[in-house]
C-alpha cells in the first residue's frame, strides 16, 4: 500500500506530463471526460480511447496537471480542456 502511495504522489508531481498510454480525467468544455490516450490511429471515444493523433491528445501531451489548454478542433471550434487528474 505504501509503495502504491509513492506511486500516486508520483504522477501528481509537478512534473508528472500526460504521454501515450496514460488514463486521464479531463473536463471538456465543463464536462468531466476519463480518457485513455492509446497509440492507435483511431480511438474509440465511447469506450474512452482517443488516439495519439486526435488533436485532443495532442494538445494535453506533454502538459501537467491541473492545466488548462485551449483545443482547436479542425472545424474550427475551440474546447477548454482542464487537466484534473490521473487515473491509475
Amino acid at each position: 500500500m505504501k509503495e502504491l502511495k509513492k506511486v500516486f504522489c508520483a504522477m501528481l508531481n509537478d512534473n508528472a506530463k500526460v504521454k501515450i498510454g496514460d488514463k486521464v480525467t479531463v473536463a471538456l468544455n465543463g464536462q468531466v471526460r476519463n480518457l485513455e490516450i492509446v497509440a492507435l490511429p483511431n480511438g474509440d471515444l465511447s469506450k474512452g480511447l482517443i488516439s495519439y493523433l486526435s488533436p485532443i491528445a495532442k494538445a494535453i501531451l506533454g502538459h501537467s496537471y491541473p492545466e488548462k489548454i485551449t483545443v482547436k478542433l479542425p472545424n474550427g471550434n475551440l474546447v477548454d480542456c482542464q487537466l484534473l487528474r490521473p487515473r491509475l
